[in-house]
């Protein structure tokens, strides 16, 4: 999605009825979970487009603050589209000015829904900055909605006016959305135990709360058992094998950077998480499992580990109880294709189930001196956080203020700590971080202005967490 900038509509009018800061930092929040580049903020959208224009972009996503992207887990078999996909849908076919959803009132005038919109630059050049067109009354009784010059524009041209249809509108929410006494904006930020009365809410708003709370309950209990994002990140960055691999306790994804980066027989594999019960079940893994057949595995972790007292991580919709068998199945032959097949998984996991392991029960924002002592320990190391200062807890109860800080502290301790300490992760904004020591990213990390719109890149391989 190069071709694609973000713009966030911020609207001082806003600014008297809801919690502007904290809906801003959850809209930039979910947005940072499937785009990467730089945002346009600004609280006119004719101003917000003619900044997009001048840059080399095609494309331009509009939110207003308050609207939330959420994009689920969907299986690739599936073929069951997600935002991103659905808005690469739209751009993929014909020509148009904007996209999005219009509104019909009772007198018959059209307009455009401002909390989320597509604009194709390339067609809004080429017609000459079209106004998008405010609210306007005609005749003391008619309201022209925003966007009707848009609409009009695309009438005279002979483009389509492009609905985002049904599987856009269920990854999305606008949260902006007048709610009884602004209780949604009193919410944000409180304990998941408080957040029980959403009588008020908007159902955006309800429905938002209760996805959240699913994970806000249940993330320090929770078990990935695969891992999201892809292995592409794990080029090889030392000539020497690893003395040790720090991992979080998530997937395979530890031991294929044994795979890629080597190891000898004494290297250790130091698994640490904030859920006691992920290192629970990934020792489970270690100590009984011959590399076979995993899916026929997991039916005994089930087992031997129930829900509820474990939250597994699964794609949307499953549960232990409710999972299709055969997505379990596709999802390990997926996995299987990565390593070159079944023998050669199997291969490398008895060799890596050797090797000394340690668990370390840790939170990375709030207590992670444990960790940093192991690392003191090797010289020849390697860390993957995955994106633990990223996460639906941590935008719930931190401002990107705190969250910046919180990583500001990691990796200054990571570099003091471990200098040569391989890195790979996520930063407070969710990009990827990777390639590079714990030293030198420390030092490139400083050296450069940066914010919420406008995020550093420090790897060799972007990735989406």
């Amino acid at each position: 999605m190069n071709e694609l900038i973000f713009a966030l509509l911020n609207q001082e009018s806003q600014q008297a009825k809801y919690d502007q800061k904290k809906l801003r930092a959850l809209t930039l929040a979910w947005s940072r979970y499937g785009y990467h580049g730089n945002v346009i903020e600004h609280n006119n959208i004719d101003q917000l487009l003619t900044e997009a224009a001048h840059t080399s972009a095609r494309y331009c996503l509009i939110q207003h603050v308050g609207h939330v992207i959420d994009e689920q887990w969907y299986l690739s078999h599936w073929r069951q589209e997600g935002f991103y996909q659905g808005i690469q849908r739209i751009i993929s076919g014909p020509n148009f000015l904007v996209a999005g959803e219009p509104i019909i009132t009772e007198h018959d005038t059209c307009g455009l829904n401002t909390d989320c919109l597509l604009v194709n630059l390339a067609c809004y050049r080429q017609l000459a900055h079209p106004k998008f067109g405010d609210t306007e009354a005609k005749n003391h009784c008619i309201t022209h909605h925003a966007g009707w010059h848009f609409i009009q524009a695309s009438f005279e041209h002979n483009l389509p006016l492009i609905r985002f249809g049904e599987s856009i509108n269920n990854c999305r929410f606008d949260l902006a959305k007048e709610s009884q006494n602004n209780q949604f904006g009193q919410l944000i930020g409180l304990p998941v135990d408080k957040i029980d009365d959403t009588k008020g809410l908007s159902r955006a708003q309800t429905e938002f709360i209760q996805r959240i709370k699913k994970q806000l309950n249940n993330a320090q209990k929770g078990a990935f058992l695969f891992n999201i994002e892809s292995y592409q990140d794990l080029v090889q960055t030392n000539n020497n094998p690893l003395d040790a691999v720090f991992s979080v306790a998530a997937g395979f994804k530890p031991y294929r950077i044994l795979f890629t980066q080597g190891f000898h027989e004494n290297t250790h594999v130091v698994l640490f998480d904030y859920s006691l019960k992920a290192l629970e079940i990934r020792r489970y893994i270690i100590e009984h499992w011959d590399g076979n057949n995993f899916p026929d595995f997991v039916r005994q972790l089930f087992k031997h580990f129930p829900e509820p007292e474990v939250f597994y991580q699964l794609w949307y919709g499953a549960t232990p109880s409710t999972l299709d068998w055969h997505d379990m199945e596709s999802l390990w032959q997926q996995e299987l294709e990565k390593w070159g097949g079944p023998e050669a998984f199997q291969t490398h996991w008895q060799q890596c189930r050797q090797l000394p392991h340690q668990y370390l029960h840790c939170d990375l924002l709030q207590d992670r001196q444990n960790l940093l002592k192991a690392l003191s320990e090797y010289n020849a190391s390697y860390i993957w956080w995955s994106n633990a200062f990223f996460t639906i807890y941590s935008h719930w109860h931190y401002s990107a203020a705190e969250r910046k800080a919180h990583y500001l502290d990691w990796i200054t301790e990571l570099s003091n700590t471990a200098p040569n300490c391989q890195i790979n992760g996520a930063d407070h904004n969710n990009i990827a971080v990777n390639s590079l020591s714990a030293q030198q990213y420390f030092q490139v990390f400083n050296q450069h202005q940066y914010d919420q719109l406008t995020p550093q890149k420090h790897h060799h391989i972007e990735m989406l967490f």
